[in-house]
């Protein structure tokens, strides 16, 4: 049978933002990479990424192209050699440098019909509301931060959907993962 290894994946600085994945030992890093964007709402378009152990670059596997390519990308996930426990990172975006660790959790048995990689869990989200609406005595949940008002006031300025669109089009804002 075909070994399963389960990862809990989070944001370094944010630990409570985890997802759960499931991936195959002939699964490679390219597979996993692709899985954790997703997962993250990272682009899959742009940006390179690394997993490594110990410090980056140093204990890095080499990097991941977004199109699947780049010296690490061909490594699967058994050629690394993890035992239960042992800690990972993964870096996306090389400018950004955003980081995650990566604890592999167990490793098991494939289920049979089931398509990996796969994510199985994610954090329970705790959702932020817009401060537009709430003026107004309505619970919007926050699906974006507006950077441009949130620079300027020294503060979050949190908006949903429309509020963005009505008040701050064309402002930046970037979407809020939960």
């Amino acid at each position: 049978m075909q070994k399963v290894y389960v990862f809990k994946v989070a944001l370094k600085y944010r630990r409570g933002l985890w997802r759960r994945i499931e991936i195959k030992g002939n699964q490679t890093l390219a597979d996993f990479d692709e899985i954790i964007r997703v997962a993250f709402d990272h682009d899959t378009w742009d940006h390179l990424s690394e997993f490594f152990k110990g410090a980056w670059p140093q204990g890095g596997f080499g990097e991941i192209y977004p199109d699947g390519g780049g010296s690490g990308a061909k490594r699967r996930i058994e050629q690394l050699g993890l035992s239960e426990g042992d800690k990972l990172g993964y870096i996306y975006d090389f400018g950004d440098e955003i980081e995650h660790i990566v604890t592999l959790e167990k490793i098991v048995e494939a289920e049979k019909g089931a398509e990996y990689p796969r994510v199985i869990a994610q954090n329970k989200p705790r959702y932020r509301y817009c401060e537009r609406c709430k003026r107004k005595g309505k619970e919007t949940i926050a699906t974006w931060i507006c950077i441009e008002c949130s620079d300027e006031e020294g503060r979050e300025v949190l908006l949903c959907e429309d509020c963005l669109d009505k008040e701050h089009e064309d402002h930046y804002a970037e979407e809020i993962l939960y």
